[in-house]
């Protein structure tokens, strides 16, 4: 979730640079990172049906949606019953926070399917503009290679992350449970992140899906 804290690179293009041989395969392209996030409608998407350490989950498409940025963080999860849907959250930032460098004079960092920030005095903005230009993405990977792709990214890496937005309902036993994504940009607090069924991941010059 987007959470408040108290107190460029050159160009919109970004040609991602690195050794690869993850498993994907070979991605010349470039990666625009100071665009905002592209959604638009899940028309024609239907239900999808998972299995994940004994929950039985059907995720139910919300927005296509495709999220391309600078990683400041990401943080694994092997306990609790979102964890074997969704093992890692990457928190990202575009747009001005990364074509002026902004990102670079915050403090981030990623607890409990929170993310949060801290900026000096005089930083020049205020938490509206952070939220607006970063995202906590909780990742549902399609496979084990986007798994390994997405829940591999390091502080640093320029990524995208496409797929659907999603409405996540499981069942275990006697137990139901439901996560349902964010659609906004703006939001913030609990429910403002983005529940991701990640279906593609470009990175490296690589793409995994």
């Amino acid at each position: 979730m987007r959470t408040v804290a108290a107190i460029g690179l050159l160009g919109a293009l970004v040609l991602t640079i690195g050794c690869g041989g993850r498993g994907g395969r070979s991605d010349t392209a470039g990666i625009f990172i100071s665009r905002d996030p592209e959604q638009s409608a899940a028309d024609g998407e239907g239900p999808i049906r998972l299995e994940r350490d004994g929950w039985s989950w059907t995720l139910r498409p919300l927005r296509r949606y495709a999220a391309r940025g600078v990683v400041v963080g990401v943080e694994g999860y092997s306990s609790g019953w979102q964890a074997g849907l969704a093992p890692c959250d990457v928190a990202l930032v575009w747009g001005p926070l990364v074509e002026e460098m902004l990102y670079r004079r915050l403090d981030w960092s990623q607890s409990g399917r929170w993310y949060f920030w801290r900026y000096p005095a005089g930083f020049g903005h205020d938490n509206t503009f952070i939220a607006r230009h970063s995202s906590n993405t909780h990742v549902i990977p399609r496979n084990r290679a986007v798994e390994r792709a997405a829940c591999g990214l390091d502080e640093g890496d320029v990524v995208e992350l496409s797929g659907l937005l999603v409405r996540a309902d499981g069942v275990k036993g006697g137990s139901t449970v439901w996560w349902e994504s964010s659609t906004s940009r703006d939001d913030t607090g609990d429910g403002s992140c983005e529940v991701l069924y990640v279906t593609r991941v470009r990175a490296h010059r690589m793409v995994w899906e």
